[in-house]
């Protein structure tokens, strides 16, 4: 919990504008009042037409999904780039999801970040960050990553990790796993502040066993080297090998993380989420997540059984990424 104390010390500084569409949940309407009590954003709440009870406040902002008919032309013209049939019914039920028309005020620069999922699925939150905001700059891979704290009188408690994918591509290739250890890499920089150390997992260490879906994380490990010479990062490694000093030592003896990884690369979804729950129920991590990268500006997902202080940390995160 410490990181998200030097976080929003950071976050208030920067004065950004973050919107909950989700005004209709009383979590997001708690996680309103905090942001706004700790100065820690502007916040954007989208009105449909429910009385939302929060205290005047003059970084709060109330709009109402009828001011979505502005953006009419506009998100008619983006739909339609990929399917000509798109039609105006189509668009006006769309524009009346607090989600959509949130996505579209990003896209306008009316704010600095979107974070929703509480209610919404995160297909939901994915789909209209990449078909509205679509992708940064030179970069072709969606994904997320969890980052992990751990409390006081924990043997990690003074340790923070970075786990990917676990939130959004089912079988990334290797070129995505490439994508996805360089971005996450840079955002637990940018978060941290501590120097990333990336770990492609994998039940092998260097060759100690044989099979077809190995190429890819030993690929995408290749890959990573030429594009991010300067990143820390070896592969395929096992758990083990990749966190356990000693164990490192004895598997992978000439390796660059020295079982001091903090960056997890999971070679798919299945393992990525089913660690990251492992992590967090049973070995009493704090996960702050999905978050979500590689798109032009930030659309954070929340987990559905979030609570309102997951969504204030999340706005912070949004508001630093």
């Amino acid at each position: 919990m410490d990181l998200f104390k030097k976080l929003e010390k950071k976050v208030k500084k920067r004065s950004k504008t973050i919107i909950l569409p989700e005004s209709y949940d009383e979590r997001v309407i708690k996680a309103a009042r905090i942001i706004l009590k700790k100065k820690l954003a502007k916040v954007i709440l989208i009105s449909t037409g429910k009385p939302v009870k929060i205290s005047n406040d003059k970084n709060l902002d109330m709009i109402d999904i009828n001011f979505s008919k502005q953006f009419m032309n506009e998100y008619i013209s983006i739909k339609r780039k990929k399917n000509p049939q798109f039609s105006s019914r189509q668009a006006e039920n769309d524009l009346s999801d607090p989600l959509t028309f949130a996505c579209m005020l990003l896209r306008n620069n009316f704010a600095d970040a979107v974070v929703a999922g509480s209610v919404y699925e995160t297909s939901s939150v994915i789909r209209n960050g990449i078909s509205i905001i679509g992708l940064s700059k030179n970069n072709k891979t969606v994904s997320s990553f969890f980052l992990f704290t751990f409390p006081k009188r924990h043997r990690l408690q003074n340790r923070i990790f970075a786990y990917a994918d676990c939130g959004v591509l089912p079988n990334p290739t290797a070129s995505q796993l490439s994508d996805i250890a360089v971005q996450t890499s840079a955002n637990f920089k940018k978060l941290t502040g501590i120097t990333p150390k990336a770990a492609f997992l994998s039940f092998s260490t260097k060759g100690s066993a044989k099979d077809e879906s190995l190429h890819k994380v030993i690929e995408a490990y290749k890959l990573t080297k030429k594009r991010a010479p300067n990143l820390k990062c070896d592969g395929e490694l096992q758990f083990d090998a990749a966190f356990v000093p000693h164990v490192a030592e004895r598997k992978n003896p000439g390796g660059t993380v020295k079982g001091d990884a903090n960056v997890f690369i999971f070679p798919d979804l299945n393992s990525g989420n089913i660690a990251y729950k492992i992590t967090e129920r049973i070995g009493g991590a704090a996960a702050a997540g999905p978050l979500v990268q590689g798109l032009a500006k930030p659309v954070m997902d929340l987990s559905r059984g979030c609570s309102a202080n997951d969504i204030v940390n999340m706005a912070t995160i949004a508001s630093l990424i």
